[in-house]
């Protein structure tokens, strides 16, 4: 008989695993699922890229982007989910109960420096002189999950550079990864459809379609949602490097829109705005329009110091641009701001003295805060001025994305303080008035009724009293008795309530040039010289006395607006 086979030597226990993470109770319309052993809650329809998010994690990607239309064509949010044979790309796979998803394995690591390594087959080594370093995904994946070296020693395909698409958007074909972002937006988003890829394979490249060029509203969000440097913006190229950069959080201030931006702020400057994600109020996106509101800091002539003029000299003495002429006086004498505004409440009082209080009138601008409206109505009343208006400020239509066609952004501010709603009507009525000489005393407070072609340099310069507070060196203030230079937007800290009752922040990037001042500075001063009693330091404590005393504001502060704002009480 043969011999028994002896048994087979037994592999000593191996250590019990970990159990798995238990996975929490849901709703109805939730699931439950691991990802990297760590459990998520969320809704039904979340693709495991964005439950991902929910934990803190991220998964990288070029494609997709929450605010259009999934791709998933540049494969580089693979990861391993159980009991599937093949990895998945995240940005689409929906999850559903119970899976169980790796995303950092050494299989989804391997896959990862695969994708990066074809991707970077044809891109240019040019990050020292491209605009995206800094901020570039690909630059940053490339760190992260790339090999550190490439095996590719053939000739790279070499496409057009700098090639302008549109009249601020260039375009870098050697750059594209063919993401198709900024095609996706186009066609979803701006509805405009200017963009499409042509040719295949390794020739593929983004381009405008025939007769067509990328100039609609908001081609400047293209430019944003670029994870690479394939497109630029043009009035940004080459003005600074983006680690340089400071982004300081603010409001647009192009329309009533009021979109949530970022102000990049770099050696005194504004070099660029960009959106900054706010739901409630303009998502991801933003207008071309509102993207340069910052331009005119530096393109227009300031008023740095106050300046007067003689009552009822010829005409206006304008001082030089670092001098302050006082009332009668040769241009280069001084004058300090508490003695001009000393020489404004004296002009104003004098005229209504003479003429009646009908006589005095104020044009007050829709485009400063609700600190300067609230501190303009008060120091008018204060004043004795009752005749108050705000002139409109519109252009073409509103648009069915963002740009709106009031150009204001603060008409609902301007509402809720008592100033009043801007009126075309009025504000005609008024000018009128002046043109007849029923009006002899006006304040203006932040507008141009010369620029604006309201009323003529000539017609002003023949009132009693002109007093003006503004930022600009506009034909309003050439004709002024008295001008007081106001800080711009973006040099002065406030709140703006958008059309729809949204009450946000508008912070300072820069600092004003000279002696500029908030409005509101300028207006408690002239307000203190008729009676009016308050210590308002800062725009905070100014909009802490509007909110206890406007329903619309109630409760509300600097510190409840936070990042995205907060919503107007119904009055």
């Amino acid at each position: 008989m043969p011999e028994p086979t002896p048994p087979a030597p037994t592999a000593p226990a191996a250590s019990a695993a970990p159990p798995a993470p238990e996975l929490p109770a849901v709703g109805p319309d939730e699931v439950a699922l691991l990802i990297d052993d760590r459990p998520v809650v969320v809704k039904k329809g979340t693709t495991v890229l964005q439950a991902a998010e929910r934990l803190g994690m991220l998964i990288p990607h070029y494609c997709y982007h929450p605010g259009l239309s999934i791709a998933g064509n540049c494969r580089m949010c693979l990861v391993e989910v159980e009991k599937m044979p093949k990895l998945q790309i995240g940005c689409a796979t929906t999850a559903a109960q119970g899976m169980v998803v790796r995303t950092a394995n050494a299989r989804v690591k391997s896959t990862r420096e695969a994708m990066m390594e074809f991707l970077l087959i044809n891109h240019p080594l040019d990050c020292p002189i491209c605009d995206q370093a800094g901020e570039c995904r690909l630059q940053q994946y490339a760190h992260a999950y790339g090999r550190g070296a490439s095996r590719f020693v053939e000739e790279k395909i070499h496409n057009d550079k700098g090639v302008p698409i549109g009249a601020r958007v260039v375009f870098d074909g050697e750059r594209c990864i063919k993401c198709t972002r900024c095609i996706r937006f186009c066609d979803e988003v701006s509805e405009t459809h200017e963009l499409g890829l042509f040719e295949r394979g390794g020739h593929s490249i983004i381009g405008t379609f025939p007769g067509k060029s990328l100039d609609n509203n908001y081609s400047g969000n293209t430019v944003d949602i670029c994870p690479v440097g394939a497109l630029t913006w043009k009035p940004f190229r080459f003005r600074a490097r983006v680690w340089f950069l400071r982004n300081v959080p603010s409001t647009c201030t192009g329309c009533a829109r009021g979109c949530s931006v970022d102000l990049a702020v770099y050696d005194h400057r504004i070099h660029r705005i960009t959106p900054r994600i706010n739901p409630a109020v303009n998502g991801y996106w933003m207008c071309d329009i509102g993207r340069q509101t910052y331009e005119r800091l530096d393109d227009r002539p300031r008023l740095e110091r106050p300046a007067a003029r003689a009552t009822g000299a010829p005409g206006p003495v304008v001082p030089p641009p670092r001098a302050v002429v006082g009332p009668g006086a040769a241009p280069g004498a001084g004058m300090a701001a508490p003695e001009a505004v000393d020489r404004a409440a004296a002009l104003l009082r004098e005229t209504a003295a003479r003429h009646g209080a009908a006589s005095v009138a104020a044009i007050v601008s829709a485009r400063l805060t609700v600190e300067d409206l609230f501190m303009a109505r008060k120091a008018l009343e204060q004043a004795g001025i009752t005749r108050i208006v705000v002139p409109p400020h519109e252009s073409g239509e509103d648009d069915a994305l963002l740009l709106r066609r009031d150009r204001t952004p603060n008409a609902r501010g301007a509402e809720i303080t008592g100033v009043g709603r801007p009126d075309a009507a009025a504000t005609a009525r008024l000018a009128g008035e002046i043109v007849a000489g029923h009006v002899r005393g006006l304040l203006v407070v932040g507008e141009d009724p010369v620029g604006d072609g309201v009323l003529s340099a000539e017609t002003l310069a023949e009132l009693d009293a002109l007093v003006v507070i503004d930022a600009w060196r506009t034909g309003t203030v050439e004709a002024a008795h008295v001008a007081l230079p106001a800080t711009a937007p973006y040099e002065a800290d406030g709140v703006v309530v958008n059309f729809q009752g949204r009450v946000q922040r508008l912070r300072r990037g820069v600092t004003a040039p000279g002696l500029a001042e908030p409005t509101w500075r300028w207006l408690r001063e002239l307000g203190r010289r008729f009676g009016l009693a308050g210590s308002w330091n800062t725009a905070s404590a100014v909009f802490d006395q509007a909110a206890a005393e406007l329903k619309p504001l109630a409760s509300l502060s600097y510190r409840s607006l936070a990042a995205t704002g907060a919503d107007a009480r119904e009055a």
